[in-house]
């Protein structure tokens, strides 16, 4: 009787207790898994809630540079006088300046000015680093740079296209 005893725990342990012990095992992992995932979920949640009123702020400053002048003729005299005085602080000889047609997109107008002039390569990354730093939104759409006289290769001539971005 013992050893029927002993035989049928050996057998409901065996067959009953340990396979239901691995299904146990294996769902508590995959709950383990789906819990994990969850928190990375909310922890990304709480990002993403702070992400739109930071991109608020950022798109108010962006706004903030933008040439802010009523017609598209005078943004376009302010964005050439921001050029022209940027060249001025670099110390290169402008040539030409002159507003190119502006493009519409929804609201807001892209003010393209051309302009060419000569300098040395310092003054022209010099002028460069003035765009960057402008107080409105201004982008290098072409630049061109040649030596005109081979006796002095350190004098260039340069050809800039930029636009700036205004809300018409």
């Amino acid at each position: 009787m013992a050893l029927a005893l002993a035989l049928t725990v050996l057998g409901f342990e065996r067959y009953f207790i340990q396979p239901r012990a691995e299904d146990v095992r294996d769902e508590i992992a995959k709950n383990s898994r789906a819990l994990e995932r969850d928190e990375q979920l909310l922890a990304g949640s709480a990002l993403s809630e702070k992400g739109p009123s930071d991109a608020a702020g950022e798109m108010k400053k962006l706004e903030e540079r933008l040439v802010s002048e009523k017609t598209e003729f005078l943004a376009s005299a302010r964005l050439q006088d921001e050029v022209s005085g940027m060249a001025e602080k670099a110390g290169l000889k402008l040539l030409t300046i002159r507003p190119m047609p502006a493009v519409k997109a929804g609201h807001f107008s892209n003010l393209p000015v051309y302009f060419e002039g000569s300098g040395n390569i310092r003054q022209i990354s010099q002028f460069l680093r003035h765009i960057e730093s402008a107080v409105v939104i201004i982008k290098v759409d072409k630049l061109g740079v040649n030596v005109t006289n081979m006796q002095n290769p350190r004098e260039l001539k340069f050809k800039i296209q930029v636009s700036g971005l205004a809300r018409i």
